[in-house]
Order: structure tokens, then sequence, then C-alpha cells
């Protein structure tokens, strides 16, 4: 069987066909990036943001955090309804003085705190690991143990 090819559909496969060749080398310049995801040190983006926010400074905590949320922390500093660093960035406001990370994907940590007293972990919060225009990783999100909607970003969005 032998199909005609008139120019309407010529043009279509010529469009498809560059159409893929703009993909192919998109998906090609990408390959360097998503190696150097895989090569990149979760647990340690996660360990270090432990550390940072059980001394809550924020100085500390800053340069783990993506450009975006930097600036969306920064414009709530002066709310009344904000809670300190120490707790900002963890589900439940009592403080805790044990806080483990450990990577479960290459876009989420787990982070497991424990309160004052308790022998284990007592709840997980998961940081959103984002790529940044610059090459390097950062926080850009918090999703709180309570439920899918509590983010660190919903919180900010209600603090005025």
């Amino acid at each position: 069987m032998r199909v005609a090819c008139n120019r309407p559909f010529g043009r279509l496969v010529a469009g498809c066909l560059a159409r893929l060749s703009v993909g192919i080398v998109v998906a090609g310049l990408a390959l360097p990036g998503i190696a150097a995801a895989q090569d990149f040190n979760w647990d340690a983006l996660g360990t270090e943001f432990c550390r940072a926010t059980l001394t809550g400074d924020i100085n500390q905590i800053a340069p783990l955090l993506s450009n975006r949320l930097t600036a969306d922390i920064r414009s709530k500093l002066g709310s009344p309804d904000m809670p300190p660093a120490r707790v900002l960035f963890q589900t439940y406001l009592n403080e805790v003085e044990t806080c483990q990370a450990s990577t479960r994907n290459a876009a989420l940590v787990e982070i497991k705190r424990a309160a004052f007293g308790v022998g284990g972990p007592t709840w997980s919060d998961y940081l959103v690991i984002v790529p940044e225009t610059d090459g390097t990783m950062r926080i850009d999100d918090v999703l709180f143990a309570t439920r899918r909607s509590d983010t660190l970003r919903a919180r900010l969005a209600a603090y005025d």
C-alpha cells in the first residue's frame, strides 16, 4: 500500500521533525544538570539545614534557601505573627534539640525532629530542593507533617 505525500502532510512531518530535533538538543543540554543533581550530596544539605535551624540564626539558614524563598521570608520578617527562625522551618512551634536529615529522593530530604526529653524523632518535615539559575541546589519550601497543604510558603502567605 502506498501513501501519497501531499504538501500539507509533508509540512506537518517537517514541523514534527524540527520540534523533535529541538527537543533532543534541549534534552542534551539538560544532561549536565541531571548529572550534577545525581552527584549532589542531598544529606549534607539536610544536615546543614538542621544545624542552621537549631541555631535559630536566619543569616545561617538563608544561604541554603532559594532566592525566591529568601525574598518571601525577608518580606515577612516584620510580621508580629511570624515565629522566630528556630521554629519557622518546622511543623510545630515547640523547640527541639535534635534534627536528623535523610534523603528520600533528589527533590525531597526528610527532616526528623525530636522535642526536648523525647528519645526518638517525634515528627518529620520534608525539604523541597530545586536547582537555582547559578547551578546550585537550594531549599525552596518545607512540607510540614500535618497535611499536604501545610507548607512554609502557605504559612508565609498568611503572615502580615
